[in-house]
């Protein structure tokens, strides 16, 4: 076996960093476009953004200081007809806690 001469390594691809670097140096004179068209979306999103109205669900949560929850059920669609339809297990599997589990169900048994 015959040692390797060091000069005869490949040669290293360049860090990530570096590769960025220059594409962002190529991109430099595009900036000021970018800009003005991140700012006319701005303006127009603000135009057009109004606030949402609480729905019945984030009312219940609510009042009983779950509000926190709201946004584990909009992420599975469960709105107050499906949310009377739940048990325990249900809401096991969307995540919620055995303490505000309990809470929910005796809120609406309390309801119905």
């Amino acid at each position: 076996m015959h040692p390797q001469p060091s000069n005869a390594d490949p040669p290293k691809p360049k860090p990530v960093s570096e590769v960025v670097k220059v594409t962002r140096r190529e991109n430099a004179d595009e900036m000021p476009a970018r800009q003005s068209k991140k700012a006319s979306k701005q303006t127009s999103s603000k135009k057009t953004s109004q606030p949402k109205a609480e729905s019945p669900l984030d009312s219940f949560l609510s009042s009983l200081g779950l509000e926190k929850y709201s946004i584990s059920f909009q992420a599975e669609e469960v709105d107050m007809a499906a949310l009377r339809h739940m048990t325990d297990g249900d809401l096991k599997a969307l995540g919620i806690p055995m303490g505000p589990r309990k809470k929910i169900i005796l809120a609406l048994e309390s309801r119905a």
